[in-house]
C-alpha cells in the first residue's frame, strides 16, 4: 500500500503492518540520510475521508522511550510527499536505524487536499515503536 524512497537507495515497499492502520519503516544508517519521501503505491487507495500521518521516530537517549516528529500527510488526493529528515536528531546518536511511521486517521473536512484539524491532534501511543 506504500512505499519509501531514500535517495541514492532503492525503493521500500516492505513496511511492518503493525496493526490495520499502523504500518512502519525501518531506515538505517540515518546519518546519511537528508530527505525521504513517502507514497502510496497506487494499489489501494486511503477509504474516504482517511489519510495518513506520517511521523520520525527516534529513541530517546536519555529515557530511551520513543521521541515522535509529525512530518507531514499523504492523502488519496496528495498521493505522496516528500520530507527532509536531516538536522532533526543533530548532534545526538540515535544508532544506526530511526523508522518513519504512518498511521491512518480521519482528514475529511472541506478540502480533502488539506489536513481536518484533528488530523495533527491524533494520539500517538508510545508502544507503537
Amino acid at each position: 500500500m506504500f512505499g519509501c524512497l531514500v535517495a541514492g537507495r532503492l525503493v521500500q515497499t516492505d513496511a511492518v503492518q503493525l496493526a490495520p492502520d499502523k504500518f512502519l519503516f525501518n531506515l538505517s544508517d540515518y546519518e546519511n540520510v537528508n530527505h525521504v519521501v513517502v507514497f502510496m503505491l497506487g494499489t489501494v487507495p486511503f477509504p474516504a475521508g482517511m489519510g495518513g500521518a506520517v511521523y520520525f521516530s527516534f529513541p530517546d537517549p536519555a529515557s530511551g522511550g520513543p521521541v515522535w516528529q509529525l512530518l507531514g500527510f499523504i492523502t488519496n488526493d496528495k498521493p505522496s510527499a516528500i520530507f527532509k529528515i536531516s538536522g532533526l536528531k543533530a548532534g545526538e546518536d540515535v544508532g544506526q536505524s530511526v523508522q518513519l511511521h504512518l498511521f491512518l486517521c480521519c482528514v475529511a473536512g472541506p478540502d480533502a487536499a488539506k489536513p481536518h484539524r484533528d488530523f495533527y491532534s491524533f494520539q500517538l501511543h508510545s508502544q507503537v515503536v
